[in-house]
């Protein structure tokens, strides 16, 4: 398939969306799902102490992500400008900035910085992905161009991102470059927060810490089927993959693009298919590249999850993670190291730890059954069982509560909120959910929002619909 812009893709989209949601907005609420279903669905099984009810993610800047590099210098989300800049090398160089972004992801906004600049995009050097439902910045480097490309980097301009800080140096930042994030969080309550639960918990956390969980974001959301998929790759059942990716619902999803799916599965046609997805290009963009792949291959399904291999790497991950989640779920029970191993590691004795769930899930040759995806490898890796978070603050409101805390790389904010907090997200919102506003990083004293409403227009920070 011939690269499109994203942002011509999703602004395509939209105006599909907004008609349909005149005529049929019923086709835009997903199911309720209670909490404990949806975190057992992950491999989370644990009892919770005494939470209130939360709801986050309102508006994009109730959700704030400033990562850490490796010396914890932080990127804020606050624009600068260095007068350094104005004598910038005469030779090649690396040119360092601030991406400030807010509802894109990070690969998406990298693809469109490469689209623009006609340079390929894993040549722009980034530490980590960083939420897209947020207001988010981090540190990305474009190494080795010369200044006439440095002007015309000076000179982007994007709808929902816009790059500040710019600094001259050497080489590139490498995924996992960096400490950790600063998370800002606005957790909307129903009513007033009791402090002292606020408080009790807090203690409890800031003592014992959190166990590390990964959270909905690392299995898919909102169809939750990453660690599904990824299974059956590890099964050796590629075309099952396949077609479950394309064609299955998942846990959450609102009914439009579920009837779609279903439509599409009907036809088993890889031309129906691809019109069928066309209708929604962004939401489809990576189905529309598997089945562009098909098109031309029909029936070699390992060559396909190949051909997306971002994609089918994540869901191999995923499983990973979930089989993780598991064994923390019983840290209770037997007491867990302070690290445990993942089950893509070339130590036997590390994938025995998970033997239990191995046999269950029939997948002993999981090995010989990656062996196809080259791009994954088999090495020792750790994730610590328990997290704890620094620097926390907080703040009580009448309509819930602000917290900000430092987590290092590896955990997710969402895993220790979820300690706290019943979390909530998404439509249909809660009756009891406030609208009112906050600049939170105000209300903290550690910054403001309003330079990025600025630069990016107050319409892009509108309630969602």
């Amino acid at each position: 398939m011939k690269k499109i812009s994203l942002r011509k893709l999703f602004e395509k989209e939209r105006e599909v969306f907004e008609s349909y949601k005149e005529t049929n907005p019923e086709l835009f609420i997903s199911p309720e799902i209670p909490e404990k279903e949806l975190l057992s669905h992950i491999g989370v099984n644990i009892p919770f102490k005494q939470r209130l009810e939360g709801y986050i993610r309102l508006y994009f800047y109730d959700f704030i992500v400033e990562e850490l590099s490796l010396d914890k210098e932080l990127s804020e989300i606050e624009p600068k400008e260095d007068k350094k800049i104005l004598a910038p090398p005469l030779s090649r160089f690396s040119l360092y900035t601030n991406l400030i972004k807010v509802g894109i992801s990070t690969s998406d906004a990298i693809f469109s910085l490469s689209e623009k600049l006609n340079i390929g995009s894993e040549k722009i050097g980034y530490a980590g992905l960083k939420d897209v439902k947020a207001l988010t910045s981090q540190r990305i480097v474009f190494p080795n161009i010369d200044l006439e490309t440095f002007k015309r980097i000076k000179g982007l301009s994007f709808p929902n991102f816009f790059l500040t800080n710019f600094s001259f140096g050497k080489g590139s930042i490498q995924p996992g470059q960096m400490y950790g994030n600063r998370f800002t969080i606005f957790i909307r309550t129903r009513g007033k927060a009791n402090k002292n639960i606020v408080l009790q918990n807090l203690k409890r956390i800031e003592k014992e810490g959190f166990l590390n969980f990964y959270h909905f974001q690392r299995f898919g959301t909102p169809r939750l089927l990453s660690h599904i998929l990824g299974k059956l790759i590890f099964q050796g059942k590629y075309e099952e993959a396949v077609f479950s990716f394309l064609f299955d619902k998942g846990v959450k999803g609102i009914p439009l693009i579920t009837e779609l799916r279903k439509e599409a599965e009907s036809s088993r046609n890889w031309r129906e298919v691809e019109r069928i997805f066309k209708e929604f290009p962004y939401t489809f963009r990576n189905e529309l590249r598997l089945v562009s792949y098909l098109k031309k291959h029909p029936g070699d399904f390992t060559g396909a999850l190949i051909f997306i291999k971002d994609q089918t790497a994540l869901w191999i991950y995923a499983y990973t993670s979930y089989l993780a989640n598991l064994l923390l779920s019983l840290d209770e029970k037997m007491g867990l190291p302070k690290k445990i191993p993942l089950l893509l590691s070339n130590d036997l004795k590390d994938r025995e730890v998970y033997r239990f769930w191995i046999e269950k899930d029939k997948i002993e040759n999981f090995p010989e059954n990656i062996k196809p995806f080259r791009f994954i490898v088999f090495k020792k890796r750790f994730i610590k069982s328990r997290v704890f978070p620094q620097k926390i603050q907080y703040k009580i409101l009448p309509e819930g509560i602000i917290l900000s805390f430092i987590l290092e790389k590896g955990s997710y904010a969402t895993t220790f909120l979820m300690n706290l907090f019943e979390i909530k997200t998404g439509l249909p919102l809660p009756e009891w959910v406030d609208l009112k506003k906050y600049d939170i990083k105000k209300e903290l004293g550690i910054g403001s929002v309003e330079e990025v409403k600025k630069i990016l227009g107050e319409e892009i920070f509108k309630l969602p619909k």
